[in-house]
């Protein structure tokens, strides 16, 4: 398997992790919202972590995009985020996490309410990566300069 299969693997794992603590977390908040009675029939819960899987995978397998430095980070960013919220909205239709029997607001706000998220992770990692690449520069630098016995 090639380096690039094994890290968009690797990402769409993490992507399906981030989405299964997520899944967990609203769950229990919604447990609690409802003091213990909430009901799911006819396989939603089933449905509901079938979704979650998906979106795990819309979100993980577009990182690909990021392999091509041609393309400049704003538009990477622009269109593994913008499979992403497609696939994550997509499904939250299909899986009912959009109420749509209480009309557009409540349908814009939910919608919103996701991407908002989405973003917030997404430039959670970006951050984290940027600090990791400062340091990788740091480290090279501090080679170039003393030599690599320094950093021993």
């Amino acid at each position: 398997m090639n380096k690039t299969v094994k890290e968009v693997l690797s990402n769409t794992f993490q992507s399906i992790g981030y989405a299964a603590v997520i899944f967990c977390v609203v769950g229990v908040i919604f447990d609690l919202i409802f003091k213990g009675n909430l009901v799911r029939e006819n396989y939603t819960y089933t449905r509901m972590a079938a979704g979650m899987f998906v979106i795990g995978i819309g979100f993980g397998v577009p990182t690909l995009v990021y392999k091509n430095e041609k393309i400049p980070l704003p538009v990477q960013g622009l269109i593994h985020m913008g499979i992403g919220c497609v696939v994550m909205t997509m499904t939250a239709f299909a899986v009912g996490w959009i109420p749509t029997d209480q009309g557009i607001g409540a349908i814009l706000w939910t919608i919103l309410g996701e991407i908002a998220i989405a973003l917030v992770i997404w430039f959670i990692i970006y951050l984290h990566q940027k600090k990791l690449a400062n340091e990788m520069n740091r480290r090279i630098s501090q080679i170039e300069v003393s030599g690599p016995n320094h950093l021993r």
